[in-house]
């Protein structure tokens, strides 16, 4: 599905730059399809989710229901215990791995596989034994989880896979692991999409088949109970969490952004550009982190670097910012746009690059504030002339007026126009490599979602900021219903179903609490064009210098925020609710 700006507007700002053959070099960033995150599991994650593959029987906590269920010892992980399986118990493990790794990509968790209990090294961990035994008496037992923990509270938590049961139970012939269906990929998704679940009862979800508008089946999620999938379901698929689960985690967990950046640039120099360097004020003498950088063909460079501290700390609206160099000079050996490392004259390109931190209190973000954009020659001299961009901060909430409001600054030195500058407030993660003109709203895997209904919306259609001039412009309202608002009571406790087939609970306790996304949403993706009116840009069309409207293009997505403003611990949405009175 689309979600871009107008495509009127797009015409017109591209006939201003003289620049429509650009738009053929841009159609081939578009990403494949192929589930690639780049950066599912840097170490700075604060929550470390242990996949515990036992070599033997070794001592593990024990929650179990029943002599079948029993978790302690934790029994082994080995492809011998899996006769319709052919591959290698490492192959398996890898595999099973790297699904889990997917599904909790974009959040602030680390996956580490590991044949022993990890150690009481970080304090938020949670364990899952993944092994080959099985539990057929419990009615086809596939996991078990210590608590549906609501609201993440418990820092420290177990689960217990058997895998072993999916050969008991669709092993045999005919059945959606034997023979041809009995590959790697249908393993892996079908013992790791059950670790997933596992680990998301102890992130604090409950059992789940509610569809948000635009969503796919709910069978292919993570949090159905067993009864509600087939075996093809588990093994053909390899599932995701639903909107409203992954907003719950993000807000349980964090994600693993702070902001995310694309430009649409143009080198409006007539000899091209061999690198570029882009002068940022961010809050802290701590270098910001690049989790993700844009690779796609229409980015003369890859892998951008972060210098700096460039000088001395400095005060920016109010605050106290520290000068970084965000260097683009690493030739891209797939660019589309001219050789590679080089941004020809008066043409169109695009760099992008995604920052993080280790942040669980998710109260205050980062911002990267763009101060100008240099680019360089191949002596590596800045160049006469160089694009324009207006600077955005990542939010800042007025409490008095009960706004969150995003600042929009002109740094230049000349007058900007600012055009077309929309919002979306979205329920999961739009993937840096969509987020070019024409990308689709879409996960780092192509899997297309909907913006949360009634949140698409014009912010300015067009202002123009004089020098040092700036925007405060409302995104949200303190006091907005949130998009999940979930309460847990006692009794829909008791009403939880199970990961196995015949019924039952998949976990030994379930904390009653409340579910909420974060403020206003998961992430919320802007969309805007800078024109700087009368600029004077190389013409590749008519082999000169004119002068005119040349524009430029930010694409920006935040995460959101938790409101505690009264620093009770509780976001001060629920705070708002209405209490209930006992008899």
């Amino acid at each position: 599905m689309k979600d871009s700006t107008n495509p009127r507007h797009r015409a017109r700002t591209l006939r201003r730059t003289s620049l429509a053959l650009a738009l053929a070099l841009l159609a081939p960033s578009l990403p494949s399809l192929a589930a690639n995150c780049l950066a599912y599991n840097p170490a700075n994650k604060a929550n470390k989710l242990y996949l515990l593959y036992p070599t033997a029987s070794m001592a593990y906590p024990s929650f179990g229901f029943s002599a079948a269920s029993a978790t302690n010892p934790a029994a082994p992980f080995s492809a011998a215990d899996l006769p319709s399986y052919t591959g290698t118990t490492t192959a398996l493990r890898d595999a099973v791995t790297h699904v889990v790794e997917l599904d909790y990509c974009e959040f602030n968790v680390q996956v580490i596989p590991t044949s022993s209990l990890p150690p009481t090294t970080f304090p938020r961990r949670s364990t899952v034994a993944v092994t080959t035994a099985s539990d057929v008496a419990d009615g086809y037992l596939f996991g078990l989880a210590q608590a549906v923990d609501t609201g993440d509270a418990t820092a420290v938590d177990y689960s217990y896979v058997w895998g072993g049961t999916y050969q008991a139970w669709t092993g045999g012939p005919g059945g959606a692991l034997n023979g041809a269906n009995s590959t790697l990929d249908r393993w892996a998704n079908s013992i790791g999409g059950t670790a997933a679940h596992e680990a998301g009862h102890n992130y604090g979800l409950a059992h789940n088949t509610t569809l948000a508008p635009g969503e796919d089946i709910y069978q292919h999620h993570i949090m159905p109970a067993g009864g509600s999938l087939t075996a093809e379901n588990r093994a053909g698929y390899r599932r995701h969490f639903s909107d409203g689960e992954f907003s719950t985690l993000a807000s349980n967990l964090g994600l693993s952004l702070q902001t995310m950046w694309n430009w649409d640039m143009v080198n409006p120099n007539a000899a091209a550009a061999h690198s570029l360097d882009m002068t940022v004020l961010y809050p802290s003498a701590t270098p910001p982190v690049i989790a993700w950088s844009f690779n796609g063909c229409s980015s003369p460079w890859i892998n951008p670097t972060v210098i700096g501290p460039t000088g001395p700390s400095q005060v920016f609206q109010g605050g106290t910012y520290y000068p970084y160099t965000l260097r683009w000079s690493t030739p891209n050996p797939g660019s589309c746009v001219g050789t590679p490392g080089q941004a020809p004259g008066g043409v169109l390109f695009h760099i992008g690059a995604t920052f993080t931190t280790v942040n669980f209190s998710l109260s205050t973000l980062n911002p990267i504030v763009i101060k100008d954009v240099i680019l360089k020659n191949a002596a590596n001299v800045a160049m006469a002339l160089n694009p324009r961009l207006h600077a955005f901060d990542a939010g800042t909430l007025d409490t008095a007026g009960g706004r969150l409001n995003l600042g929009v600054f002109n740094l230049a030195a000349v007058p900007l126009q600012l055009n077309n500058l929309q919002a979306r407030e979205l329920p999961r993660v739009v993937a840096l490599d969509q987020m070019v003109r024409g990308g689709r709203i879409a996960d780092f895997t192509g899997m297309p979602f909907d913006p949360w209904p009634n949140t698409t919306r014009t912010l300015v259609d067009k202002a123009t900021l004089e020098p040092g001039k700036a925007l405060s412009l409302q995104i949200a309202r303190l006091d907005q219903p949130r998009h999940v608002y979930e309460v847990i009571t006692a009794d829909d406790c008791l009403k939880a179903l199970s990961d196995r087939i015949s019924g039952g609970p998949d976990t030994t306790d379930c904390f009653p609490g409340t579910n909420i996304d974060l403020f206003p949403s998961t992430t919320m993706y802007f969309t805007g064009d800078t024109v700087d009116p009368n600029a004077t840009y190389w013409n590749p069309e008519l082999r000169k210098y004119v002068r005119g409207p040349l524009a430029s293009r930010t694409y920006y997505q935040m995460s959101g925020r938790r409101l505690d403003v009264n620093q009770n611990g509780i976001d001060d949405f629920i705070d708002r609710q209405p209490k209930a009175v006992k008899p």
